[in-house]
C-alpha cells in the first residue's frame, strides 16, 4: 500500500498561493521598498522630476536627451534606474540608506 497520496489543488487555490508568495517576496525586497519610498518622498517636494529641465524639456539624467514623459517621474524607467544605481552604490559602500529624497540629493 502506497502512502503517497496525490494532492489536488484547484486553479484558484494555486493562484491564491502564488499571490501570497509574491506579496511576501515583495515585503522582503528592501531595494524595491526603498525606491518606492524615495519616489513618494520626492513627490512631497517636486511636482515634476527634480532632474527635468522645464525650459528645454530635457532630462539631466540622460545627459540632455529630451524627456519622453514631460517631467512625470513616478513610473519613469530612467528615474527608477537612477534610484536603483544609487541604492547599489550606497549599499556597496556600506553606508546608511537615506530615508528622504532630500537626504539622497545632498549625498550626491
Amino acid at each position: 500500500m502506497s502512502t503517497n497520496k496525490s494532492v489536488k489543488m484547484s486553479e484558484d487555490e494555486i493562484n491564491k498561493a502564488l499571490a501570497k508568495a509574491e506579496k511576501e517576496a515583495e515585503k522582503k525586497d528592501h531595494k524595491k521598498q526603498w525606491i518606492e519610498r524615495m519616489i513618494k518622498s520626492a513627490k512631497t517636494y517636486y511636482k515634476l522630476c527634480p532632474y527635468y529641465d522645464k525650459k528645454n524639456t530635457k532630462c539631466f539624467l540622460t545627459l540632455g536627451d529630451k524627456c519622453q514623459r514631460d517631467g512625470k517621474y513616478e513610473t519613469c524607467p530612467i528615474f527608477i534606474s537612477f534610484l536603483d544605481n544609487k541604492y547599489q552604490e550606497i549599499v556597496n559602500k556600506k553606508k546608511m540608506l537615506p530615508m528622504d529624497f532630500q537626504d539622497l540629493a545632498l549625498m550626491t
